[in-house]
């Protein structure tokens, strides 16, 4: 007989104490094998995994917040000029520069003969002037420039094709793009002096045609073997506002103007379809909504009347192919006494802050669709007006340069490049062209990178215009101090995270009545300046550029080494 002592036919169990039961039979001691143990050390393992996860995580998403609060820091750099309010450089808010925005006006060379029979050509093409324009970064010339074809007296002349032919070559040597105005007034030949609207359009298609195509009736004679640098920038007449129209006697109205820019337009597509027409080419204007009006009684608004009527025939004939109007163009001369007025000149830079945004709006509202803008001529005063002095004028220049490159201007053409003395151009001289500091302007803008940082700064009495190279690699800003007393100015990085920078800080001494041009290099301590003071007298002799290695003979004290 059996006896039940605790021990079970399965394992065996504690002397005096029976086997467990469960479900009504006893567990053996594999049954009875403590597992808590393995489940403890389990949960322990799975716990240290999922808290290693977390933390990993955790790390990950801290290491990209910190990589990207420096990564963002590493793009943005604080400016701030003696006691002026500091302002941000953020390096990822960058356009494109306009290659087109440095120009000047151009004449016939000097010696060739216009269509009525005179020698009229009167600009150096010598090298002095064709070297010096295409060293200091000028892209777009303007032809014949000003009112020599197309004066408000009867003492105009008539381009030749020779004459076209030789601005052809001043293109090919310069490497800059230009653009033609067509003559819009009587007469177009000295064989027929009141031409009809149709025969003075087509001579403006001829002037396409020989420009653009290598097979132009027009290419005759040593003309039809020679290379001819093409044109596609195109403007129909010069101040209008001013001129007679051939049609009435009168002075052009708005009206007359847009019937007579269409009918070129139209005649110079044909030739070449792929043109940009640039028009109204008004003497001066005011703003939106202020002028100039005509003078045919109606009192209408030159800008508003002409981008309604351009708009309004685009609209009824909506299968042309092409558009008439592909920018809006106007001259820009602020001051007829400049001499007695400095401190109005120095400041008259700003109005551009305000006058482009509103055209630009017009322009959209108007024609369905934005359109450049062209300054086709510009200088502080006409050939009439008092000058200030060449210091002034070159301070004026840099300030107003620097302005339309901050309002995206697309076009610009300085007047002038040589040949005229009144207002200052960029070579003085007939014989010998020397470069004055208009012409130092356009140098030192030449070593600007080529994509525009907006710079919230104040203007006055210091100016800064910050570009970027494409790569984000180098950082050039412009100083423009219009004052007579030095100032000092501050780059510096952003903090960092860790107080690392890949920009380095740097100060820069901006001399009285002069303009610096400071350059940085991502990750490297490097920089570079070039600087120019303007003439403190009237004298036509001027200092060159002056470039300087940052860091080398610095003396914070020496204003006239900027670093």
């Amino acid at each position: 007989m059996a006896v039940k002592n605790g021990v079970s036919q399965s394992g065996v169990g504690r002397p005096g104490q029976p086997g467990v039961q469960q479900n009504g039979a006893e567990l053996g001691w594999k049954e009875l094998k403590p597992a808590s143990r393995k489940k403890r050390g389990n949960g322990r393992r799975r716990l240290f995994v999922i808290v290693s996860l977390v933390l990993l995580i955790a790390l990950i998403f801290t290491a990209i917040r910190v990589a990207s609060v420096a990564s963002a820091t590493d793009e943005q750099l604080t400016l701030t000029i003696g006691g002026q309010q500091s302002a941000l450089l953020d390096l990822r808010q960058s356009q494109p520069i306009s290659p087109y925005l440095f120009g000047v006006n151009v004449f016939p060379k000097a010696g060739t003969n216009s269509i009525d029979g005179l020698s009229t050509g009167f600009m150096n093409y010598g090298p002095e002037v064709v070297n010096g324009l295409q060293s200091a970064g000028v892209n777009l010339l303007r032809f014949p420039g000003g009112s020599w074809g197309e004066n408000v007296s009867l003492q105009n002349h008539i381009l030749s094709y020779n004459q076209l032919y030789d601005f052809s070559t001043l293109l090919y040597q310069t490497g800059a793009q230009g653009m033609i105005q067509a003559r819009l007034s009587s007469p177009i030949d000295k064989f027929n002096p009141h031409p009809t609207l149709t025969e003075r359009a087509d001579l403006a298609g001829d002037w396409v045609d020989f420009m653009n195509n290598p097979h132009s009736q027009w290419r005759k004679g040593k003309l039809a073997t020679v290379q001819i640098h093409p044109v596609t920038l195109w403007s129909v007449g010069n101040e209008p506002d001013r001129l007679t129209d051939p049609d009435t006697g009168q002075p052009f109205t708005v009206a007359g103007y847009v019937k007579d820019f269409i009918a070129y337009s139209l005649i110079m597509h044909q030739n070449n379809p792929t043109i940009k027409v640039f028009g109204p080419e008004l003497s001066q204007f005011y703003g939106i909504g202020v002028g100039p009006r005509d003078q045919g009684g109606t009192g209408t608004l030159w800008m508003e009347g002409f981008l309604q009527g351009v708009a309004a025939y685009e609209k009824a004939h909506p299968n042309l192919g092409f558009h008439l109007l592909d920018g809006v163009s106007f001259h820009e001369y602020p001051f007829l006494d400049a001499q007695t007025s400095p401190y109005l000149l120095m400041s008259s830079s700003q109005e551009w802050d305000y006058l482009l945004p509103q055209l630009r709006q017009t322009i959209q509202q108007i024609m369905g669709r934005s359109l450049p803008i062209a300054v086709t001529e510009i200088n502080s005063t006409p050939s009439i007006g008092q000058l200030p002095t060449r210091g002034q004028a070159a301070l004026w220049w840099a300030d107003t340069l620097g302005t339309l490159m901050d309002q995206q201007v697309e076009y610009s053409a300085y007047f002038s490049a040589q040949g005229v003395e009144h207002p200052y151009p960029l070579f003085s001289g007939q014989q010998n062209p020397q470069q004055t500091s208009m012409y130092r302007v356009f140098q030192i803008f030449s070593h600007l990178q080529h994509n525009l940082l907006p710079l919230a700064v104040q203007r006055d009495p210091i100016n800064a215009f910050a570009t970027i190279d494409d790569a984000r690699q180098t950082l050039s800003i412009l100083f423009v101090n219009k004052s007579s007393a030095n100032q000092v100015a501050n780059i510096t990085p952003q903090s960092q995270a860790f107080g690392f920078s890949p920009w380095h800080a740097q100060q820069v001494n901006i001399a009285a009545n002069s303009t610096v041009l400071i350059t940085l290099h991502r990750s490297s301590g490097a920089a570079q300046a070039y600087s120019f003071i303007v003439p403190s007298t009237d004298s036509a002799v001027i200092a060159p550029l002056t470039q300087t290695t940052c860091g080398n003979n610095y003396d914070p004290l020496a204003y006239s080494i900027p670093c």
